[in-house]
């Protein structure tokens, strides 16, 4: 962000407030909806309406803790601020209060609440995790989206809480500015301010952020104006620090399952800013702006289907408002056609009302543009995101013909980190052949210092090879080298070095990964040009499928098979030896994310014992 709108833009402004976004116009906008999203509206109020409001055990914190479960607390906080968006929802559209007393109730419950932090980011209090310490209040995710229902409540409806009692409207500034507004002024180590030099910065950053202005903005003259302006300009020191972490080719370490949180949190706090300051900051033209919107573009496979590294699923479903919203602020029109695109591989057109209630309002002020632009996605032959080391190829601009294929060098410690550098997926026809398998459920485990003993986080789970029994590591050490891209006008080729992603103890001096993806057959050729210091176990080269190989022959694998068309993956049978593995799915995710109960891991051990050097080559091939 530039300097001079960090410290000159606000001087300028009168007050500091949100322009749009009155009950009168929000209830227009969904007066304008199809009658089968004004139905649901109307009928999860009703179901609303029946809520009873427990209070959240203590033993559901405690869970997180004594068996890693942070589901159990979550299950609690997603409906209680899901029924209160319900409430919202109806009112405006029906207008007639019938929903007043039920939203005063569910604003009250909240207010109540002791902490609004989630169980699983407990750890960052002093006391440690468990029970929240209401003497510190600490801001995480969950305590923003909380602070921005209730800022809603307090913004849309408070004329008519002031006429129930004056209370109900301090109440909520209250709670917002003690659990929200002035941690926010008074601390600066929360670990996602990114304060601290050199530190780790993620997705949390624009997202909290974001949450506690538009909290603050939301109260309106219940904060004073410099304070607001404080709150403001503390945000944007911090973004900026997000914004500078965030690399120049746009691509987002977690994948993009992860951009709606990442890229798209923080289109949401660039739009809010030009907003409240009237169009004065604008950073819809910097470049690196630009690539972040246009990432979720490029990994965009066919359907559902999105490039998955890191903690990504393999079906995503990103908001198509948020991806036309961010393409009307860098004024993309391909952007903004992709994302009325992704709304025809939706029901979102026949109901927008998807995510927390503050998604929901801004897809009702974006729904009839999007609902008016046409639908294209032109796929690119080839993209890149040098500075990640993620490269795409396609053998056809068709989605749904020949070839699709991704492959990453990087290092390994990335935010959401797989231990995968090397490794690779392809697709034919827009159908997964040899895949990333994602993550399962999240648990206390998953970001823990036990990280790496789940299954889908080790590189022997990846299409990667374990060399001399090791594993790939876990740190930014642990990385790729030497990678170079090279297009061709008959395809691409994507080289690198990943032998210093292995411990020493993998004694792999050199592994150099050559991939080339020839558009012609369409073929995949996989070639490891390997150097080792000694061998004490052959390698194994592992291959992660969606379906059950075949072996047709010794030396050749059948892959896939369409009415006219087969995939073949052939190997050197003198120097490897065949095996498949199943790989039962259980964990509720993944079975959801895969839709099938099985994957499968391909194994070929190397039969070479004593050769230091030798090359290996393998060829995926439709015919």
């Amino acid at each position: 962000m530039q300097k001079e709108l960090q410290e000159n833009s606000l001087s300028s402004w009168q007050n500091i407030e949100l322009t749009g976004f009155t009950a009168a116009s929000i209830s227009e906008k969904l007066q304008e909806l199809p009658e089968s999203s004004k139905q649901e509206i109307r009928r999860k109020g009703e179901a609303a309406l029946a809520y009873n409001w427990p209070i959240i055990p203590v033993t559901a914190y405690l869970e997180f803790v004594r068996s890693g479960d942070r589901e159990i607390m979550q299950r609690y906080y997603r409906q209680r601020n899901k029924t209160l968006k319900n409430l919202v929802l109806a009112e405006l559209l029906e207008g007639e209060k019938k929903y007043i007393d039920a939203i005063v109730n569910a604003s009250w419950a909240l207010c109540e609440q002791s902490s609004w932090v989630l169980s699983a980011h407990l750890p960052s209090q002093k006391a440690g995790a468990g029970v929240p310490d209401i003497q510190e209040p600490i801001l995480d995710l969950g305590a923003g989206e909380t602070s921005v229902n209730l800022g809603w409540v307090y913004h849309l409806f408070g004329t008519e809480l002031d006429k129930i009692s004056p209370l109900l409207k301090k109440r909520i500034f209250l709670e917002i500015d003690e659990k929200i507004i002035q941690p926010y002024v008074q601390r600066n180590d929360f670990w996602w301010m990114a304060f601290k030099e050199n530190e780790f910065v993620n997705n949390w950053n624009p997202w909290v952020n974001y949450n506690v202005v538009l909290s603050t903005i939301l109260l309106g003259d219940a904060v004073n104006n410099d304070l607001r302006k404080k709150v403001v300009k503390k945000s944007m020191r911090s973004v900026d620090n997000f914004i500078n972490y965030y690399k120049q080719d746009g691509a987002a370490d977690e994948g993009p399952n992860y951009w709606s949180h990442a890229g798209g949190k923080l289109l949401e706090y660039l739009e809010l800013l030009k907003n409240v300051s009237k169009g004065h900051i604008d950073l819809g033209q910097e470049q690196i702006i630009q690539n972040i919107g246009t990432y979720i573009m490029d990994v965009h496979i066919v359907n559902k289907f999105y490039v998955n590294f890191a903690d990504s699923s393999v079906r995503v479903k990103p908001n198509p408002a948020l991806i036309y919203r961010y393409g009307l602020y860098i004024n993309k029109p391909e952007l903004m056609q992709f994302g009325a695109f992704v709304s025809q591989n939706t029901n979102f057109l026949d109901h927008p009302i998807i995510g927390s209630l503050d998604y929901s309002l801004n897809n009702l002020y974006i729904y009839k543009q999007l609902k008016n632009t046409a639908p294209l996605k032109e796929n690119k032959l080839v993209s890149r995101f040098d500075e990640t080391g993620v490269v795409i190829g396609r053998t056809s601009s068709n989605g749904k013909k020949g070839f699709f294929f991704a492959a990453k060098g990087g290092h390994n410690n990335e935010s959401h980190n797989h231990n995968d550098v090397g490794s690779f997926v392809l697709y034919h026809q827009g159908e997964p052949l040899i895949v990333d398998v994602g993550v399962e459920t999240y648990t206390a485990k998953t970001f823990s210092k036990d990280r790496y003993e789940i299954w889908t986080m080790q590189s022997d789970y990846h299409n990667l090879p374990k060399i001399n029994n090791n594993s790939q590591a876990f740190g930014k050490e642990f990385s790729a080298k030497d990678e170079s891209v090279k297009e061709t006008s008959l395809g691409l080729k994507f080289r690198l070095d990943i032998s210093e992603a292995y411990p020493k103890e993998a004694y792999s001096k050199k592994w150099v990964r050559n991939f080339e993806l020839k558009r012609e057959l369409p073929e995949l050729i996989i070639e490891d040009s390997v150097e080792y210091n000694k061998i004490e176990t052959p390698a194994i080269h592992n291959f992660m499928l969606a379906a059950p190989p075949k072996l047709v022959k010794k030396g050749k694998i059948l892959l896939r098979q369409t009415d006219d068309k087969k995939v073949h993956f052939y190997y050197p049978p003198a120097k490897f030896k065949f095996d498949v593995e199943e790989i039962v799915l259980n964990d509720e995710k993944l079975l959801k994310d895969w839709q099938q109960e099985k994957l499968y891991r391909l194994v070929l051990t190397s039969r070479n014992i004593d050769e230091l050097k030798e090359v290996s080559s393998f060829r995926i091939l439709e015919e």
